[in-house]
């Protein structure tokens, strides 16, 4: 097994282990699927880490998967505490940070899945 078919493997893998997270939240939030699909995406990212090197293609996966990532981490980093302010001062609340800052990790994994699956089915890689 080469290091591409071990890195589009992981991205599969990666996928379930976020379905199941979002079904383990969703539908038993009462149970651990939610940490233990968290922790097969993120066994899967540091595999696809360390063979994103295999070939031109993996590399375009990786950079698209990465780019929107760090955008994502951008925004969310100055956009939640803006709009959690602004929701705050709107409502007369207390000014309170309701919305952990834990959420950013989470997005910029969603993030990373997401454009690395958007530039694979594009098919522009």
């Amino acid at each position: 097994m080469n290091k591409a078919s071990i890195f589009i493997n992981a991205s599969w893998i990666g996928l379930g282990g976020f379905a199941l997270a979002a079904a383990g939240l969703i539908a038993f939030p009462d149970s651990g699927l939610f940490l233990g699909g968290w922790a097969v995406t993120a066994i899967c990212n540091i595999v696809m880490l360390a063979t994103r090197k295999a070939d031109e293609y993996t590399i375009g996966l990786w950079n698209a998967g990465a780019s929107v990532a760090f955008g994502t981490m951008l925004v969310s980093f100055l956009a939640i505490p803006m709009l959690e302010g602004v929701y705050d001062g709107l409502t007369g609340g207390p000014r309170q940070q309701d919305i952990p800052a834990s959420i950013v990790a989470i997005l910029a994994i969603m993030a990373f899945n997401i454009g690395l699956f958007t530039k694979r089915l594009l098919g522009d890689a």
